[in-house]
């Protein structure tokens, strides 16, 4: 599909991508997307090759003859990056390999310089900071980055991270240096395009039986994210008030909807909760905005993309200091103790019931969200190309 050009081309850089999380449209998916399809739209003479495990990343791939999708085998993760894409590097020979997803291969050989991003240092945090997540998959990466993330921000020539909060962790946890760390800082997703024509949310609302108002969540069985704590605060809600909005969690596993069910059951809030797995981002920017409030309680976050991805929906939020998310929200959003369940259902009930107040946060929050964009990320990402070329 992605061919070389024909005949001989004098590329001013050749980039090499670890692109493999490309088919996978969340966190360091997304951001791999977005900077490649404005990277395209910067002008220069530089080659991409897109190291991937699965062709289906193609049809997330610029349609330009300066990328080139290179599939690699195994499709297991470890054995890819340390020895497939070690090879393939070795092999190709281009200027900067940059590696967005905390690791890198742990031998490089040649010329070729690193560019790491680290989105943040969580897997790093110990377990009286972060519990430790019930999904072994999750707990065995974990294990994984902890173990090649410090040889990785060694090996670096430049290191991204996408907070202040951040770098700061980076410098204490793996005693890098701040002179050669930079931040960039990421952008919603461009979900205002899916309010251009006839509204969706009535469809996406019946789509999935949500009758009337309702709050929004982003729930996982990761303890990260908080989900208990979402449905402990709308039980004590449902006891203050008598409002009688839904609860509404997408983003759920079949395990964990299995694990979150017997607790929505215990706390008697079966016939107001609607549970979700997986959205498409066009249901995702529905559900933002036709939340009457966003609740993103997290107890750690090296960016906090939700947050921003619901202001840009028009969603009030409330959300929490934790991690770099009060850099990411600013003063548009109503601040909680993660980890104190009366705290955030009074946080609700003022968003619902003050019109003035709700009316305040959306205007806020469209702000706060324009401040960001993904064509300076694109912009700072190549400045650090070119400075770590000449290094």
């Amino acid at each position: 599909m992605f061919k070389e050009f024909q005949g001989k081309v004098s590329w001013q850089m050749r980039i090499g991508i670890d692109a493999r999380l490309l088919t996978y449209r969340r966190g360091i998916g997304n951001f791999v997307y977005n900077l490649l399809t404005e990277l395209a739209k910067l002008p220069g003479n530089e080659q991409y090759i897109l190291y991937v495990d699965d062709m289906q990343a193609a049809q997330f791939v610029p349609q330009d003859p300066r990328f080139i999708v290179k599939k690699l085998w195994p499709r297991l993760y470890p054995l890819w990056e340390q020895v497939s894409l070690a090879l393939a590097i070795t092999c190709d020979g281009p200027d900067i390999l940059h590696c967005p997803a905390n690791t890198a291969p742990l031998f490089l050989f040649g010329n070729v310089k690193l560019v790491l991003t680290v989105p943040d240092v969580m897997y790093a945090l110990p377990k009286s900071v972060l519990p430790q997540s019930p999904s072994l998959y999750q707990r065995l990466g974990r294990m994984y980055y902890r173990f090649f993330a410090r040889f990785a921000v060694k090996r670096a020539l430049r290191i991204m991270t996408l907070s202040e909060h951040s770098k700061h962790d980076l410098v204490n946890i793996f005693n890098v240096l701040k002179e050669k760390i930079a931040v960039v800082y990421l952008a919603a997703n461009p979900m205002q395009q899916y309010f251009e024509g006839p509204s969706i949310v009535e469809e996406v609302m019946e789509r999935f039986a949500i009758e009337g108002k309702f709050i929004f969540a982003l729930g996982a069985l990761d303890p990260r994210k908080n989900t208990l704590g979402i449905l402990n605060s709308f039980a004590l809600l449902r006891k203050m008030s008598t409002l009688s909005p839904q609860l509404v969690i997408a983003g759920l596993t079949q395990a964990a909807k299995k694990r979150f069910s017997r607790i929505i059951d215990a706390l008697g809030i079966q016939k107001q909760v609607v549970l979700l797995g997986f959205v498409s981002e066009q249901e995702l920017a529905a559900l933002y905005k036709g939340s009457e409030v966003f609740v993103y309680p997290s107890l750690y976050e090296g960016f906090g993309m939700p947050v921003l991805e619901a202001m840009a929906c028009g969603a009030p939020v409330i959300t929490t200091t934790a991690g770099s998310i009060p850099e990411v929200a600013g003063e548009a959003a109503l601040f909680v103790d993660p980890k104190n369940p009366e705290e955030i259902s009074h946080a609700i009930l003022r968003i619902i019931t003050d019109a003035e107040l709700r009316n305040r946060m959306i205007e806020q929050g469209l702000e706060q969200s324009k401040r960001f964009s993904w064509a300076d990320t694109a912009r700072q990402v190549m400045e650090i190309y070119r400075a770590s070329l000449n290094a």
